[in-house]
Order: C-alpha cells, then structure tokens, then sequence
C-alpha cells in the first residue's frame, strides 16, 4: 500500500483519532477522521493503480470533498466513484 502521511494531506482541520487506528470500520469511511482519510486514500492509489505520488494522494483527498459524496460513506463506492470519476473531473 502506498505509504502517504497525514503530512501529506491538502486539507486541514480533520479530527485526531487517539483510538487504536486498526479499530477503523471497514465499510464506512468517517471523511473528518484524519487517519482514515490517510488510509482510504492510500488504499485508492493501491487498488486503482494510479500514480503513486503526491498529487495523485491529494486528488483523492479532494474527490472525497466534492460536494456530490457529501452524504455518501460507503467505502466501495467512494472508491468506485473516485475511479470512474478520476479522468473526468
């Protein structure tokens, strides 16, 4: 899996997890969690095997922002958008 930090992300103002970060739900995404939003976008650039740089870690960031999966946190489907979505927007 990609290895981005949370130094890496473009945005800011997400909250810190104290917990245990293996304790994460795999099927929704909390997109204020700063841990997770590592995680899923890491896992993206895994998964999709898009470029495996920095820019490309903060377009998923950003995808997880865009106002059309505001209400959406099912993971796979984030993920399936954000591929089907990647040339496009």
């Amino acid at each position: 899996m990609a290895n981005f930090t949370s130094t890496d992300l473009a945005f800011t103002g997400y909250t810190i997890d104290l917990n245990n970060p293996e304790n994460y739900n795999v099927v929704y995404i909390d997109k204020t969690a700063e841990f997770e939003v590592v995680h899923f976008c890491n896992q993206f650039l895994e998964k999709y095997k898009v470029p495996q740089t920095k820019a490309s870690f903060q377009k998923v960031e950003s995808f997880l922002q865009h106002s059309l999966l505001e209400h959406q946190v099912y993971r796979e489907e984030l993920l399936d958008w954000i591929a089907s979505n990647w040339i496009k927007l």
